[in-house]
């Protein structure tokens, strides 16, 4: 009995190295044609051979200015170093005990989209990695006896918080996720503890890219005159309020000497991203010469003059804010990543092996599987699911559920005001993680006690 338990779970543990490990080797081999990414080489551009500005961050100029860049392109050993966190933290905390051939398709895809999300050349794929490396450390630490539970769960927590440095105004949002795996593995804290444990993961990324900032001596790049614009725009196409929309029509004329600017904005104008005001990229606005441009480092009193502006229209018109942020809330709730299968744009023989890799990621990606208004309706189905399968007449909602709802309510919000866009990669570092941390909580988190 006991030499055929241990058989299984060799078995079982062998099937989830080789099923991690050979997505991983795939992923890497068939996505070099893609490993490039247009802003983090902007970044490394910019501290290299540029001005040095802050437009990127400082953690995104610490760590892709220093990839080294020998033997192969750099952004194949970033890639290398994503897909292996990645790797590691599937190989920890995915199940590894008896599953039906449907919990198996579900952990495969899980493992997939996991692994092809982090090995994307953006800062989204890097964070990804980091934070899901930053997890299952947590969750493997929590399942020992350490001398230390102190410094257990720290360490990952630094983890995770140099991930969410390259997001940092999103930090709080994580914190739900913590919380909930300290809870569901019976880590008892005194709300002392608690709240002390909040403020690191919510200041610490913020300290970290402080520092990087400080550290690489980078020039201000006024990166937060993205988020201005965009509410500028919004308030100025789409308030009905004849004195706000004035205001909001000074500050878009701070980025362009053309009087005939504000006459054509609307029509130039998508609240999916803040490009659309800086060239004709819809029907509506084709034949449009656009003069704009961006405030550079040395334009402080052009900056304050747009700063002072931005504040005005807020404090004047608070509803129209509060509308304009709903409406980037919705739209950061379905995500706008463009609808594209590369298989079938594929111009060379790499790109088709790429396109035939990507295709499962291109359709989900293209029917929003991993967006957030998809991730909540999976959470309230599963367990009406369960419910009717039991056949109970209440729904029960765990509190992994409820507490994962409140990260995107808070991952959301906090998008939506610090809004430049709403691209899908922006939202799936959070969606992915709560997918593949549902998926492993039976057996990292003590799921069933506490159901």
């Amino acid at each position: 009995m006991i030499v055929e338990s241990a058989k299984r779970a060799a078995s079982f543990a062998f099937e989830r190295f080789n099923s991690v490990l050979i997505i991983s080797i795939a992923a890497l081999l068939m996505q070099i044609p893609s490993f490039y990414g247009e802003d983090i080489v902007n970044a490394r551009k910019n501290f290299q051979y540029g001005s040095k500005i802050d437009f990127w961050g400082g953690m995104s100029s610490l760590v892709y200015a220093h990839v080294p860049n020998f033997g192969i392109r750099w952004q194949i050993w970033l890639a290398i170093f994503q897909i292996t966190l990645t790797y590691l933290a599937l190989n920890k905390i995915l199940p590894n005990t008896n599953q039906t051939k449907m919990r198996r398709l579900v952990k495969y895809l899980a493992i997939y989209s996991a692994i092809t999300f982090s090995s994307q050349m953006t800062r989204d794929g890097l964070m990804f990695s980091l934070l899901i490396f930053g997890f299952a450390k947590l969750i493997s630490n929590l399942s020992k006896e350490p001398s230390s539970k102190f410094i257990q769960i720290i360490w990952p927590l630094l983890i995770v918080s140099i991930g969410m440095s390259f997001r940092p105004w999103l930090s709080l949002a994580i914190f739900p996720m913590i919380f909930v795996i300290l809870k569901m593995n019976q880590i008892k804290l005194s709300r002392l503890a608690i709240s002390a444990l909040m403020v690191f993961v919510t200041l610490s990324p913020l300290m970290l890219e402080l520092t990087a900032t400080k550290a690489l001596q980078l020039n201000r790049g006024f990166p937060q005159q993205q988020v201005m614009m965009m509410d500028a725009a919004a308030t100025y196409c789409y308030t009905t309020n004849i004195t706000t929309g004035e205001i909001a029509k000074k500050a878009l004329q701070v980025f362009s000497e053309d009087p005939n600017y504000t006459k054509i904005v609307c029509q130039l104008f998508r609240p999916d991203t803040w490009l659309s005001l800086t060239k004709a990229i819809n029907a509506s606005s084709v034949g449009f010469e656009v003069d704009f441009n961006l405030i550079n480092t040395t334009e402080i009193l052009r900056y304050k003059e747009l700063e002072s502006k931005w504040i005005n229209f807020i404090v004047r018109d608070p509803v129209t804010y509060f509308q304009n942020k709903i409406l980037f809330a919705s739209k950061l709730l379905i995500g706008s990543d463009s609808r594209n299968l590369t298989v079938l744009s594929a111009d060379s023989l790499a790109m088709g092996i790429l396109g035939f890799y990507r295709l499962l990621y291109d359709v989900a990606v293209t029917l929003h599987f991993f967006s957030f208004a998809f991730c909540i309706f999976m959470l309230f189905l599963i367990p009406i699911v369960r419910s009717i399968r039991n056949k109970k007449t209440e729904v029960l909602i765990d509190q992994f559920t409820i507490f994962s709802l409140l990260a995107i309510f808070l991952w959301t919000s906090l998008s939506s005001i610090a809004y430049l866009g709403s691209n899908g990669r922006y939202t799936y570092s959070l969606s992915i993680l709560i997918f593949i941390l549902y998926i492993s909580k039976k057996r990292t988190m003590n799921f069933e006690k506490n159901e």
